[in-house]
């Protein structure tokens, strides 16, 4: 399970950022919700070797409150999320929480420009296994916050929409010497297809700096003169279409997102992940259902494992959400949630699997 610790200290500022920190959200604005529920999981740790199964109970609350000036065209918008899980299976399992606020200012410029700039904080708290022994286990609880200022320009160019956007973040762990301080940028394109279908695609990118983490050279030995700084660059391509009628609306998209991220000094820490996607959406009068599926590949250029082959793993992440509206205010929901990764590299393999049953107050 260290594989998923070292990827999220690594990359844990990429995610949730811009469109991603908003798809977050299922109320719309002037809304709010609260969730509270019961739940299985299996390899609570992600563990290879030491995997614990616990009940949990969960908790969210999310809101989205919104300002108008009508005079100038803008608006102020702040959302806020919050989800915990308590597990019950031994005295030593922390909570699970994930937090997110988002307050964003935009206005329209012009005939077709929209400038927006906003503040986005992110906190979470998750343990994870870090066993090397059977007889001794072992975990690290990861905790850490990311507060971000980002600004972001929506217009037309000819037949597409596009949007470019640049952020400043720093993510701060218990431990500072894990720090880094990233700055990030995306352009996006979307064309409409037909009345049904749109193209989208977008390349991003970022620069990151760790404050107090020395690099490596190519044979892994740390270089202590010299602190670790990565650049990454990415593709996303895809494809999403309506489907079925009013009655029963079917919303599908399919994709590929391809990423390069380098390290500045001795390529270390180089790396290659390529992941495909599908998400589908339908809905009646009063249900609502959502399904995701990734698969996604990650392919070292410098780290090797134990027989000297460069290391590599592959990962599917699938989740079903069903909510069943049981009257104006209230619905039930269900949620299950399944995790297989397979890497080369001893320890760093895991297979986890969950089950949700909850109301929803909205």
């Amino acid at each position: 399970m260290r594989g998923f610790f070292c990827s999220l200290v690594l990359s844990g500022g990429a995610f949730l950022a811009g469109d991603d920190a908003k798809d977050e959200f299922d109320v719309g604005a002037g809304d709010w919700s609260a969730s509270a529920g019961t739940g299985y999981k299996e390899n609570v740790l992600l563990s290879e070797i030491a995997p614990i199964d616990s009940s949990f109970n969960y908790l969210s609350f999310e809101g989205i409150a919104q300002k108008e000036f009508i005079a100038t065209g803008a608006q102020w918008t702040t959302m806020g999320l919050v989800e915990n899980r308590h597990y019950f299976e031994g005295d030593d399992l922390p909570d699970e929480t994930f937090g997110l606020v988002l307050s964003e200012y935009s206005r329209f410029v012009g005939i077709d420009g929209t400038f927006k700039g906003g503040f986005q904080y992110l906190y979470f708290n998750q343990a994870f296994d870090a066993t090397f022994d059977i007889l001794d286990p072992n975990q690290v609880v990861i905790t850490a916050q990311e507060p971000r200022l980002y600004a972001e320009w929506e217009s037309f160019l000819w037949q597409f929409e596009y949007s470019a956007s640049v952020g400043v973040s720093r993510m701060y762990f218990q431990d500072a010497s894990d720090d880094y301080e990233t700055v990030d940028w995306e352009i996006e394109l979307d064309y409409a297809l037909d009345d049904r279908s749109r193209w989208l695609f977008a390349v991003d990118g970022f620069a990151r700096d760790y404050t107090d983490r020395p690099t490596r050279n190519a044979d892994g030995l740390r270089v202590d003169s010299i602190l670790l700084g990565t650049d990454q660059i990415g593709l996303e391509t895809s494809v999403e279409r309506g489907f079925g009628s009013e009655s029963l609306p079917l919303l599908a998209e399919i994709g590929i997102d391809y990423e390069e991220r380098r390290d500045r000094h001795f390529g270390y820490y180089d790396r290659d992940r390529t992941k495909y996607f599908l998400e589908l959406r339908a809905g009646g009068e009063k249900w609502r259902m959502r399904l995701d599926v990734v698969y996604s590949e990650r392919d070292y250029r410098t780290q090797t494992v134990e027989d000297g082959f460069l290391r590599s793993s592959d990962e599917w992440v699938g989740s079903l959400e069903w909510e069943r509206d049981l009257s104006q205010k209230w619905a039930f929901l269900a949620r299950g949630e399944t995790d297989s990764s397979e890497s080369n590299e001893t320890f760093f393999s895991y297979d986890t699997n969950s089950l949700m049953l909850g109301i929803r107050l909205k």
